[in-house]
């Protein structure tokens, strides 16, 4: 009896040191993560919309009060904006910046950011979090996948299978249509949240 109180003591013990040292590691590297990821998402902002100088965020309360008039669909599970931006170059308005988050990817979440200027012309595109299959789904991630929606002027792209032949249809990734999808849809919320920021 008396090993077993002992075996449990010493249990409680190296439990009580393992989770404060656990701890410890969170509070030690939390910050450098937040660091890191703030950096990748401003890294991101240049790159979807290069003439920017600076950007104002919206509040967080507007963003989701916009985004309960979203009306699209955007697939099974939906989407939800992350974050919106006005961009500037000086001082004059050149467009907008939206964050996305889709929750249909094959693997979960895709996490997009996506410029579009005054003229409704996505400037670019990146993506924050993805997590699909490697070799198929995670081939959104290539330049070659994202920069289809770039540069085009349309209210909402579709997938195709079989050759894009007009200007809002979208390659399908081969082996990859849901991500396809996904990463479509998600553009697609960030085209309509940008009529609701723009008062159309």
């Amino acid at each position: 009896m008396k090993k077993i109180i002992k075996d449990i003591l010493i249990l409680c013990v190296i439990t009580i040191i393992c989770g404060g040292l656990l701890g410890y590691v969170y509070q030690i590297t939390k910050n450098p993560i937040q660091h890191q990821l703030q950096q990748s998402k401003q890294d991101a902002y240049l790159k979807v919309m290069k003439e920017a100088t600076s950007f104002k965020t919206y509040k967080e309360n507007d963003i989701k009060k916009l985004s309960k008039k979203l009306k699209g669909d955007y697939g099974k599970n939906g989407l939800e904006i992350e974050n919106a931006l006005k961009a500037y170059h000086q001082k004059q308005t050149i467009g907008y910046i939206i964050q996305v988050i889709d929750h249909d990817g094959f693997g979960g979440d895709i996490e997009i950011i996506v410029g579009i200027n005054l003229q409704k012309e996505i400037t670019g595109v990146e993506i924050l979090s993805i997590d699909e299959t490697v070799g198929l789904g995670m081939n959104a991630k290539n330049e070659e996948f994202r920069n289809q929606y770039v540069g085009k002027k349309v209210d909402h792209f579709q997938v195709v299978k079989n050759g894009k032949q007009n200007e809002d249809e979208v390659d399908s990734l081969s082996g990859a249509t849901i991500t396809s999808k996904a990463m479509t849809n998600g553009i697609n919320g960030a085209l309509d949240f940008y009529d609701l920021l723009k008062g159309r």
